[in-house]
């Protein structure tokens, strides 16, 4: 991951973000933009139809990524840029003059692995399907809002980066935003992701550290070789362990054990088993301290001598500077309330955590009424899709025009 970047700190910007979204939204200029934005609800619930249906579990995005690459360049007739890791974007300057440099995102990748159903339904006014709301329904605001925004004429100052990247979810470690921070932190004035319930901003990022721990054995016939170590036996002496970690609760701390595998079959002694740890915290010293407890649980129950244990560093999600968030919290205040959605200030793991902890003036807003995320009864509300398309589009041109510029 890149350094962090060094920037003064400004004041709060709360009251010209106020006065700025009460401005845009009466500013006669940018009444087709409001209209057009209010009738959307079609147009994203095709995009959503189109791009849920293609397959994207993490480290498999391509195909849904070069569907949505077509989107962003038939919205903005700009050239999609793209990268190793497959993050695609456009940059759009606007027409207003020098300004920030703002990069906007959603995340192509879904927690559901390959042969997983993703046909989009719809029942009872709801749209069902594996990852509409996260991020299907960000991917649609991001690529509707640029096909608006360049109808509109660009009635921004400084520069758009629009990208749909790779990596948020599971074990893709951020891998796609960290590419865009690689590329672009040391240029940008501010980042925003879209992603999650509407109204909800990311105030402060948890930290994450992931771990697969092993155990190898030789192995054996359950009634032949009784006696021989097993290594489904002693990963659950392990996990064991860790259940009884104990963890604050200010500042909030987490740990959970995800998954356990392992085995043969109910007559074999057990040559391999693993499982899957997480640990959160919104303190960075809080995560490292336990990180070590949790080193030590592993290391607890003594292990036989024909056992192999194996700890391998999965990932980390950096956590940060919560001053680096309070810009888009003031921006996100008088949108939400305009707009008259609740706003509730969160402490979440997201691809913001990279640009936070690199200093840079970051959040992610949730832009969609939705629920069930993560699972295949994943559903959202269609009619919350303008609101957030409208949020989305104020919270853009408000940060234009008062957010610093380097």
């Amino acid at each position: 991951m890149s350094e962090p970047v060094a920037r003064p700190v400004p004041g709060p910007v709360s009251e010209s973000a106020r006065r700025t979204v009460a401005n845009l939204r009466s500013d006669a200029s940018l009444q087709a933009l409001w209209k057009g934005a209010r009738g959307a609800r079609d147009e994203m619930t095709a995009l959503l139809h189109d791009l849920i249906q293609i397959p994207a579990p993490t480290f498999h995005e391509g195909p849904r990524g070069e569907r949505a690459a077509h989107y962003l360049n038939k919205a903005t007739g700009a050239a999609v840029e793209s990268d190793a890791v497959g993050n695609r974007w456009v940059t759009l300057k606007g027409s207003l003059g020098p300004g920030p440099k703002l990069l906007f995102c959603a995340h192509l990748d879904t927690v559901f692995p390959a042969g997983t159903d993703c046909t989009v339904r719809r029942e009872n006014g709801r749209l069902y399907g594996p990852g509409i709301g996260d991020d299907g329904a960000g991917l649609a605001i991001v690529l509707t809002g640029a096909r608006l925004l360049k109808e509109a004429g660009l009635p921004f100052p400084g520069e758009f980066i629009l990208a749909t990247n790779v990596s948020e979810e599971g074990l893709g470690n951020l891998r796609g935003v960290r590419a865009l921070c690689e590329r672009y932190a040391k240029e940008l004035d501010g980042f925003l992701s879209l992603d999650g319930g509407m109204g909800n901003v990311v105030g402060e990022a948890v930290g994450v550290r992931r771990y697969r721990i092993g155990v190898k054995g030789p192995g054996g016939h359950s009634w032949s070789d009784f006696g021989t170590p097993s290594a489904v036996h002693h990963l659950a002496r392990i996990a064991a362990s860790l259940a009884d970690l104990e963890v604050p609760a200010h500042p909030r701390t987490t740990f959970n054990v995800g998954v356990i595998q392992g085995g043969t079959s109910v007559n074999t002694v057990a040559q391999h088993a693993e499982l899957l740890l997480d640990l959160r915290s919104i303190d960075a010293s809080a995560l490292a301290g336990l990180d070590a407890r949790a080193q030590k649980a592993i290391a607890k129950p003594p292990c036989p001598k024909e056992l192999q244990v194996l700890v391998e560093h999965l990932g980390e999600r950096p956590t940060g500077d919560p001053a680096c968030t309070r810009d888009w919290i003031d921006v996100a205040e008088p949108i939400f309330s305009a707009l008259k959605q609740p706003l509730k200030v969160t402490a979440s793991s997201t691809d913001a955590n990279i640009p936070i902890a690199l200093g840079l003036r970051a959040s992610t807003m949730g832009m969609c009424r939705g629920g069930r995320a993560h699972t295949t009864d994943e559903w959202l509300d269609p009619e919350s899709l303008p609101v957030g398309l409208e949020a989305f589009l104020l919270a853009a041109l408000t940060a234009a025009r008062v957010f610093p510029s380097r």
